[in-house]
């Protein structure tokens, strides 16, 4: 058997996506509206499919993102997304073989970075990612959830359409982009289906309601939520919030929307998932106990170019550390590492001097944004200090005051 990977041709994307949905247990019946917006969003020249004859037996993608890093620099970031091999194809080395070909194709692009959500997480370190953003998933009975500490809130809260969305929740996006580490922007057509998904209703949950947080007429949060009525005749009426995207780039933001969440009326248990790792809301409540936490690995990272991508952040304080980093799926992609840096700026370039640290490649993607400390992969066994005092130096050089966040799925 011989694999072919490649992008795909234009008349080649029904095949790709029906291919794609059938990975993931769906068949691929789109309208006209939805077809036309999955091949803005999805360009031919994003994809890398794995062709058994002129059958897709493997598929793979990624999204041209920009993402913040520490600092506020803004890098280009390969999305990884849609991938899957056919269950007529397992255990073949496609996933291996396609997924090479992706990050070759990217790097190409100039690209120093790639990130993904991984449906299953025990794969994607051995391609050398590592987990980068951790979040959480809240579940809150509101009838004892009580804000007890908040900042000041200047701005407003209110109910918005659809069309109205499409015009503000943009503006709050980016407002979130500038102010935290790890959100991508969104292109219009990312935005377009957004607003489609934010249209549609059915089942229990019926339509989401849509709200805005302004200051000055000026977007800075928003939130989707849905509910969904448990009613028994003659008993109390009570039902669930489910708020799957509460977006929010300031103090005051974050409160007003989570203030208006906890007091939706006749729905008494609010689940939210992708929340920060380091979410304010257990320190504004009276009692934490009426929040159920569950953290879990978010956002997967995958370092392409090591000098460029630690050359555009900046450090929380100074030093000069040398990373022997080993990258065994990408070999020419790894060695040695000099990083001089701090709040000023940073440089890193290869280097034939004697390493401090050693470590993989998924290793340093994971501190890469600051949201995990070196010194707890070395007691894992995931680093080695060959200087005294390295590890501690790097922690201190990769912290951030905020941990990195990504609320959008992709």
């Amino acid at each position: 058997m011989t694999i072919e990977y490649r992008q795909i041709i234009d008349s080649e994307f029904r095949t790709f996506w029906s291919a794609l949905e059938r990975g993931f247990g769906s068949h691929y019946d789109p309208n006209q509206a939805q077809f036309a917006n999955d091949r803005a969003m999805f360009t031919p020249s994003m994809t890398m499919g794995a062709f058994d004859g002129k059958e897709v037996v493997g598929t793979s993608g990624a999204f041209p993102f920009e993402t913040a890093v520490p600092g506020g620099a803004i890098i280009k970031n390969a999305g990884v997304t849609a991938v899957t091999v056919s269950t007529t194809h397992r255990r073949q080395g496609i996933l291996r073989g396609m997924m090479k070909q992706l990050l070759l194709q990217e790097r190409e692009k100039g690209q120093p970075v790639a990130s993904l959500w991984a449906s299953e997480s025990i794969i994607y370190g051995r391609y050398g990612y590592g987990m980068s953003i951790q979040h959480e998933n809240f579940t809150i009975d509101t009838r004892k959830a009580v804000i007890r500490s908040s900042p000041d809130i200047p701005g407003k809260i209110r109910f918005v359409s659809v069309d109205d969305a499409r015009k503000v929740f943009p503006l709050a996006w980016e407002a979130a982009v500038q102010s935290t580490v790890g959100i991508p922007r969104r292109d219009d057509a990312s935005w377009d289906h957004f607003m489609m998904e934010a249209s549609d209703g059915g089942g229990d949950w019926g339509k989401p309601w849509l709200i805005v947080y302004e200051e000055d007429s000026k977007p800075l949060g928003y939130a989707k939520y849905k509910l969904k009525e448990l009613h028994v005749f003659g008993e109390q009426t009570h039902g669930l919030i489910m708020a799957d995207d509460v977006i929010h780039s300031s103090a005051a933001s974050h409160a007003a929307i989570w203030n208006h969440l906890l007091n939706v009326d006749l729905y008494d248990t609010l689940n939210t998932w992708r929340s920060p790792s380091d979410d304010s809301l257990p320190w504004m409540l009276a009692d934490q106990r009426q929040l159920t936490r569950k953290p879990y690995d978010g956002v997967w990272y995958r370092l392409m170019d090591v000098a460029e991508a630690l050359s555009t952040r900046t450090y929380l304080a100074e030093g000069s550390l040398v990373f022997e980093v080993e990258d065994t799926y990408m070999p020419e992609w790894g060695g040695r590492y000099e990083l001089t840096g701090g709040t000023d700026g940073a440089k890193c370039v290869p280097t034939t001097k004697s390493a401090d640290i050693t470590l993989p490649t998924a290793s340093l993607a994971t501190i890469f944004l600051g949201g995990a400390k070196l010194g707890d992969l070395e007691r894992a066994g995931r680093v080695e200090e060959n200087t005294d005092g390295s590890i501690g130096l790097a922690d201190a050089m990769f912290a951030t005051v905020r941990a990195p966040w990504c609320p959008m799925m992709f």
